[in-house]
């Protein structure tokens, strides 16, 4: 079994990126989609000292990821954003808040067009699922 990476390192977003590639369910159901989607954390409290950077980008195209890049700047935006706590997206990532429900019920933020990022709800379900195949660690986890 690989070493847990840390969420949201550099390393944790490069193998999400690369296991995005290679997820069928993911290739099939991102199809169409054309935008980078960038990634933010909000409200770090004590944990911004251990968390480098609060965002990242991943530049998704027709179900693959193109590259990744982490992100510190309020000024760095995609044509979509998704915002949530950290705890949020624990919870995201972990299955525990399905993403669209997330969304609707205002546990995650959303800027862009809302109606194309629902038309490919199954594509952040498959995002997910890709994500929890991660071996992956928290901050503030031992």
């Amino acid at each position: 079994m690989p070493e847990s990476l840390l969420f949201p390192s550099e390393e944790w977003v490069k193998e999400y990126c690369k296991r995005l590639c290679e997820s069928p369910d993911y290739n099939k159901t991102g199809k169409g989609w054309k935008d980078p989607i960038k990634f933010k954390m909000i409200d770090l409290g004590e944990l911004k000292n251990s968390i480098p950077y609060d965002s990242f980008i991943l530049n998704l195209q027709e179900g693959k990821c193109g590259g990744s890049e982490m992100v510190n700047d309020p000024t760095k935006t995609a044509p979509f954003e998704l915002t949530a706590t950290y705890t949020n997206w624990k919870k995201i990532i972990g299955g525990k808040i399905n993403p669209t429900t997330a969304m609707l019920t205002g546990q995650m933020k959303v800027k862009g067009n809302i109606a194309l990022l629902l038309r490919y709800a199954s594509a952040a379900i498959a995002m997910v699922k890709t994500a929890q195949t991660i071996p992956t660690k928290y901050v503030g986890e031992e």
